[in-house]
């Protein structure tokens, strides 16, 4: 029996199918011509309005000039999954890198807007999309982890609930946010305190909102009662861990929103308030990875969406780039404060400076301060550090502050490159030293204020502490001269908080002047043994009065220290007040 011919499929042109004739379009749009893709001539067009590129006409016919920039785009061998035009052209502006670059902080990533998570266009995430742009495909893959492991397990599912309308009655809750409205806000100024507001009456009034707001709304009362103390220290306590079993819960951090990081950013200021320094640079890590996730480290000109166009409104906008910066510079001051290493795109944020608005807040202040400091630690060059780090305490001096916490702040990182600078070259000029004493001198009477107002902030004590340790370490008439004012305020602050830590740090600054005053007292007997004098009699004034002729015939800068210096520590209190 012979064989059946068999009959091929032949594909059909969807034109040559009898029924309605399709309209073709004038003029395609630019996206859809350069990618040879049918366009359907609205705007913006159906394939641009899919994939989420930014549909654009040509006002003029095709001309050779635009036939030869699309030939040169094709030479170039741009990949599909790739910025819309006007981006490009922001990206070359900004000196964007050329071609085969790698800068992570440049180039363009994917973000889904359904599930606010960014990524790199080299991620594995977003490889599939990459394959099914260029195969166009019909139906995209979706930004997802496909195949990430064997999924022999299944993921544990939500382990938190909410409680916090249960713990803190409504009354309490409104309260202490008026109380971080007032004392933290100003400062640290990236809420929409007004939407935040009523979605708490909402909260508490039988309309619970997600557990990332829930996880928010712990991390403002817990920061109010601290400043506050409308809470019992129990009751603050299971708030900041209630703040931290949400944001630790793998359902909750697998989506990285904004109320979530925001969420980190009271966390971080909590812990550094009351924890451990490497606890607290762990969370500003934290924190940061959560900016890097969401793509807030990246302008929005610089991210793709993976589908649809839903760019964020002026005020949403607004509040994003506050959250990204006060992140960046609470994570920058833990680190550098704290010796260890700052996660580099951070200067791209800090560039950003001018978005902050001027209004009757201090964040713009806070933002001043941290782009100052030099966050690159990976030079070996060591006058180059040496440079910019005296460039950054300059900068510091000239850097104008209008709030207390900011006063002191300005000392605490001025410090800190003090610190840097003497382990890096000893022998500082006298010109660094004052603007250092000048720093501390001015955050002296901030401390005595803010204690004085039982405001908890958590360099109320450690800036006076830093301060008189460099005084000590400086050794100079100055130093010395503003040593006695140092302690008088370390000892107000002690005597007003009477907390463990505070006493700690009375005690060790007394320890060490009591060491500088025996180092000192050996130079004097030293001396005194070169010029043959006895043990000075204190009840003979002519006798003291030759033996300090004779100190200041050999060595006159010592001869200045002393009147000032021994004369106050000989006469110190050094007792631990009970």
């Amino acid at each position: 029996m012979a064989a059946q011919p068999q009959h091929r499929s032949i594909p059909v042109d969807s034109s040559e199918v009898p029924g309605p004739v399709r309209q073709r379009s004038r003029q395609a749009c630019l996206p859809c011509r350069r990618r040879k893709r049918k366009c359907d001539g609205k705007l913006p067009c159906n394939v641009c309005q899919g994939y989420g590129y930014d549909c654009a006409y040509d006002s003029t016919t095709q001309s050779t000039t635009t036939s030869t920039s699309l030939k040169r785009s094709r030479s170039e061998n741009l990949a599909p999954l790739q910025l819309p035009k006007k981006t490009m052209r922001l990206t070359h502006s900004l000196g964007g890198p050329s071609k085969g670059s790698t800068d992570s902080s440049i180039l363009p990533g994917v973000i889904e807007p359904s599930k606010p998570r960014y990524v790199g266009r080299y991620s594995c995430i977003a490889f599939p999309l990459y394959v099914g742009l260029e195969v166009q495909a019909t139906n995209l893959p979706r930004l997802h982890s496909f195949a990430y492991h064997t999924g022999v397990r299944k993921e544990p599912p939500c382990a938190v609930s909410h409680k916090i309308a249960e713990k803190v009655p409504w009354n309490i809750a409104r309260s202490l946010i008026e109380v971080f409205t007032a004392v933290i806000h100003p400062v640290f100024g990236f809420l929409d305190m007004d939407r935040i507001c009523v979605l708490c009456e909402k909260h508490w009034h039988g309309q619970p909102q997600d557990m990332a707001f829930e996880a928010l709304i712990c991390g403002i009362l817990g920061l109010a009662s601290l400043f506050n103390d409308s809470l019992h220290q129990e009751t603050e306590t299971w708030t900041v861990l209630h703040a931290k079993e949400i944001l630790d819960d793998d359902v909750i951090s697998r989506y990285p929103t904004l109320e979530t990081i925001a969420a980190w950013i009271l966390r971080t200021i909590y812990v550094r308030s009351t924890g451990r320094p490497h606890v607290a640079w762990l969370c500003s890590c934290t924190l940061m990875h959560l900016v890097e996730a969401a793509g807030l480290h990246h302008a929005p000109e610089f991210i793709m969406q993976a589908m649809g166009n839903t760019n964020p409104n002026p005020e949403t906008s607004e509040i994003i780039n506050r959250t990204a910066q006060v992140a960046n510079c609470v994570h920058v001051l833990i680190a550098f404060e704290y010796g260890r290493s700052i996660m580099t795109f951070n200067r791209q944020i800090l560039g950003h400076n001018s978005t902050i608005p001027r209004g009757p807040g201090f964040t713009s202040q806070l933002c001043s301060l941290l782009a100052t400091i030099p966050t690159n630690q990976a030079t070996h060059d060591v006058d180059t550090l040496i440079q910019e780090l005296l460039s950054a305490l300059e900068k510091l001096a000239n850097t104008n502050v209008d709030h207390d916490f900011l006063v002191l702040l300005r000392a605490d990182l001025t410090l800190s490159i003090y610190r840097r600078l003497r382990v890096l070259d000893p022998s500082l000029q006298q010109g660094q030293n004052d603007r250092v004493i000048a720093a501390g001198t001015t955050a002296l009477p901030a401390a005595r204020r803010l204690a004085s107002q039982n405001q908890p902030w958590w360099n109320v004590v450690g800036s006076v502490f830093q301060f008189a340790c460099s005084l000590l370490v400086m050794d100079t008439p100055a130093s010395c001269e503003k040593l006695s004012e140092t302690m008088d305020t370390l000892e107000m602050i002690v005597d007003r908080f009477q907390t463990h830590l505070a006493k700690e740090a009375l005690s060790t600054v007394r320890q060490l002047v009591r060491a500088s005053l025996e180092k000192k007292r050996k130079g004097v007997e030293a001396l005194e043994r070169v010029v043959g004098a006895s043990v000075p009699d204190t009840d003979n004034p002519a006798r003291e009065s030759q033996i300090m002729q004779d100190i200041a015939s050999l060595s006159p800068s010592l001869a200045a220290q002393l009147p000032i210096d021994l004369e106050y520590l000989w006469n110190m209190n050094f007792e631990m007040p009970l």
